[in-house]
């Protein structure tokens, strides 16, 4: 008895295994396709055999973005086969294939929205820079800077996604509406998210002007601005999960979400750039042997490397203590 039920634990998890790997080979080729319909005027098989690294980036981070947008429903999809030992045929169909795959299909949709709109607003955002010739000419500096706009607005609205699958999963009218604005929010501070991270990079390195230098192809700089972006977007998602899940909750009204939730946006947004901010000071005081606005300036990759490195460690270590002011001011606007 014991061997079978081990045997059938097995197998159930080999399935399981099976399944995300479909899942993960589904993305990669969702990844492919959606990069020809965004970018519609690039080869993208012809500008990888030609060895254009910028393209190969920007498709790289597409992917990325997609799996982390919809590893929500994938995750939820193998773990629903844990129980289908215990259903008939049609139990399995109409409990866990059908509400699965609903719930990836708009998980996918959500993220095609979200990369679409983040290439839009980034293409606004950047007057002097055609994006597309850039790419053409294999500028690796604006490869990194888009990819890193992409995988910003993945963390940003990964929170959302899975909140609007959940409320579709519910049947509910009330809840399918409040989920959608969910991700209506999410989708739009996503996009203020690249707006800050661009402004940012102005404030801070006022010697550099950002688009002149992506437009030379400095990829020093484009590390760095796409490590701002990428810790910007770290250090707010959970303030953007607070007012986005905060619609859901049943221990808040809807009006004490959105101001709760606003209140602990704008907190994120400004301890994100107070700790990008002073993570610029101190490398500055550490390292007295270098000027690295000059160094950037010559497209010292090194030096962008490393301050990038900062950006995201800084960036790691103060999301959880967002979370905790977080928590502190959602139990301030409970009913």
């Amino acid at each position: 008895m014991a061997i079978g039920q081990a045997m059938g634990a097995i197998g159930l998890g080999l399935f399981q295994l099976i399944v995300g790997l479909i899942l993960a080979i589904a993305c990669i080729y969702a990844g492919f396709i959606l990069f020809n319909k965004i970018l519609k005027e690039i080869d993208l098989q012809e500008e990888l055999k030609k060895g254009n690294t910028s393209v190969g980036i920007v498709t790289v981070a597409i992917m990325i973005t997609l799996a982390g947008i919809i590893s929500g429903s994938v995750s939820r999809i193998t773990s629903s086969i844990s129980s289908i030992s215990e259903m008939n045929g049609i139990d399995i169909l109409v409990k866990v294939v059908a509400p699965g795959i609903v719930q990836l299909a708009i998980g996918v949709v959500l993220a095609v929205v979200a990369i679409y709109m983040a290439f839009k607003i980034w293409g606004r955002i950047t007057t002097k820079t055609k994006e597309i010739d850039e790419l053409y000419k294999n500028n690796v500096a604006i490869g990194v800077v888009m990819a890193g706009i992409l995988i910003a607005v993945g963390f940003v609205i990964q929170g959302s996604v899975s909140g609007i699958e959940t409320a579709i999963a519910t049947l509910k009218l009330v809840d399918i509406l409040l989920g959608l604005l969910q991700f209506a929010i999410g989708l739009i501070l996503a996009m203020v998210c690249i707006y800050v991270g661009f402004s940012l990079f102005d404030k801070i390195l006022t010697e550099i002007d950002l688009q002149d230098e992506l437009n030379k192809g400095n990829t020093a700089v484009g590390i760095v601005s796409a490590a701002i972006m990428i810790t910007l977007a770290e250090v707010i998602r959970s303030a953007v999960s607070g007012i986005t899940s905060g619609l859901l909750g049943q221990e808040m009204n809807f009006i004490g979400a959105i101001v709760g939730g606003v209140v602990h946006l704008i907190v994120g947004i400004v301890f994100a750039v107070i700790a990008i901010y002073v993570a610029f000071k101190i490398w500055d005081k550490i390292t007295t042997k270098i000027e690295e606005t000059d160094e950037l300036k010559k497209n010292n990759v090194a030096i962008g490397i490393v301050m990038a490195g900062i950006l995201i460690a800084v960036g790691f270590v103060i999301q959880s203590a967002i979370s905790g002011i977080g928590v502190a001011i959602a139990t301030a606007f409970k009913i």
